[in-house]
């Protein structure tokens, strides 16, 4: 990457590391643009390309084999504010010196043209926001720092503070500014001050498109934010795409708006957003600078994976090979093919750790989720009496008013079953526990058609 690209990255992945305190147990190197590194027997180039981020790369990979040319995420249309130098050029001159494979961007395989440029999203956004006379939200991804920029400019021209909500949004902007890329911004608005200005001056930047559950968006969308209260008048703006997977979160993100009359505006009604990936043009376009013997689509659903490789094939690519995670493919020029496939798990950050996804704790919440919980906490005496009656509570199984009978017909039942255990004092508190969870959750199944999880606490005293 150029010195500014490196260094925003290399800022932000330190906040990153520093709030998670592990910035002095690793130790980061940075590769600017066209530098090669030696890596084993790889070689690699970063190359310049153009996306919604400052500075973005595709890798030249050298082999013995040959040459791989993976895209990374790009697209052909300059970021105009982040000064792009992205040059055509330099991707005929990769093609000429002879491309094995290319491994390339399928997100807007199925959309046809050419991707536009930032300018059309800020045309899009200016108009929107300029006539607007309640407070405007707009959410976008933190790292689109070419759109950040832009809502910046956009918020200045038309007489607005700008209150930035999010913790990723605020990382992405300290660090462009330490490297120049956001220069001669005004002074951002307080939560504590946000009272003191107009709501027609007010413009709130905030993480949270993806429909995210935690997300500051979420919050002021159910109306639990101490600080941000939108009301009719106000507009929401989604300067972003929907991520597959993710249009029913959002939705029901929007749907909360919507029901409190809050007026929502996203790229179906108005420019207010562009890609930063290729569409079929584009792709058609790199193909003739690149000419791989090999295709290898990836990014995006198997949808967007199928439409990328019938391109590739019409555009007399020899061999396309349409992966799979945990796919492991052999490259040469005459018969690439997937030779073994190893298991593939998606891990998450949770909890100060990185976990796969079917670890046994997201098996819990998922099943408390449905199911809810029953706790029940029972005394002993040394002779293996019952101190007092044992006492149980239910979150998440019902509301109901039956619910309370339950409980307390449970309790007298595991009251009975302790009295009429000749061996009660002798019983491992393992195997009692056992015992009464198997009775809560027979009579919960029973009543409810539920399944709790069920935690039984023995105390001896």
């Amino acid at each position: 990457m150029s010195y500014l690209g490196y260094i925003i990255y290399y800022g932000l992945i330190k906040r990153k590391l520093r709030e998670t305190n592990k910035e002095k147990k690793l130790k980061l190197n940075t590769l600017t643009i066209n530098e090669k590194l030696k890596i084993g027997p790889f070689q690699i180039k970063a190359v310049q390309t153009s996306h919604s981020i400052p500075d973005p790369v595709s890798i030249l990979i050298s082999t013995k084999e040959g040459n791989i040319f993976h895209s990374g995420d790009w697209k052909l249309e300059k970021s105009f504010n982040l000064s792009e130098k992205t040059n055509i050029e330099n991707f005929r001159s990769i093609g000429a010196s002879g491309i094995l494979a290319m491994v390339c961007d399928s997100t807007n395989a199925l959309i046809n043209g050419k991707t536009p440029s930032e300018n059309i999203a800020y045309a899009g956004l200016f108009d929107t926001i300029k006539n607007r006379k309640g407070t405007v939200l707009v959410t976008c991804f933190s790292s689109n720092i070419s759109r950040i920029k832009s809502i910046l400019d956009i918020a200045r021209k038309t007489d607005r503070t700008v209150l930035v909500v999010g913790r990723a949004i605020l990382r992405a902007i300290d660090a462009a500014k330490e490297v120049g890329f956001l220069t001669d911004i005004p002074d951002l608005l307080s939560l504590k001050d946000l009272s003191l200005i107009p709501r027609s001056n007010v413009l709130i930047i905030s993480t949270g498109s993806q429909g995210e559950p935690n997300s500051a968006l979420s919050r002021i969308s159910k109306d639990t934010d101490k600080f941000i209260k939108l009301i009719k008048g106000d507009t929401i703006i989604f300067s972003s795409r929907k991520i597959p997977g993710n249009e029913n979160a959002i939705l029901k993100v929007q749907n909360r708006f919507l029901e409190r009359d809050i007026e929502i505006i996203t790229d179906d009604d108005k420019n207010v957003h562009v890609s930063g990936h290729p569409s079929r043009d584009e792709l058609i376009e790199m193909y003739s600078y690149i000419k791989p013997k090999i295709s290898i689509p990836v990014h995006g659903t198997r949808e967007h994976i199928e439409a990328h490789a019938d391109l590739a094939s019409n555009c007399q690519v020899p061999n396309v090979i349409k992966p799979k995670n945990g796919e492991i493919i052999k490259l040469n020029a005459n018969t690439p093919n997937v030779i073994s496939k190893i298991d593939f798990t998606t891990h998450v950050f949770d909890a100060g750790e990185i976990i796969p996804i079917n670890n046994e704790r997201f098996t819990t919440r998922r099943h408390s989720l449905w199911n809810g919980f029953v706790t029940i906490s029972i005394v002993i005496n040394k002779d293996g009496n019952l101190v007092i009656t044992p006492q149980i509570s239910q979150t998440g199984v019902s509301d109901s008013s039956i619910v309370e009978n339950v409980l307390i017909d449970l309790s007298l039942k595991i009251e009975d079953f302790i009295e009429n255990i000749s061996s009660f004092k002798e019983m491992l508190d393992e195997e009692l526990v056992n015992k009464i969870s198997k009775l809560v959750r027979r009579e919960f199944k029973f009543t409810f058609s539920k399944r709790p999880i069920v935690e039984v606490h023995v105390n001896r005293v």
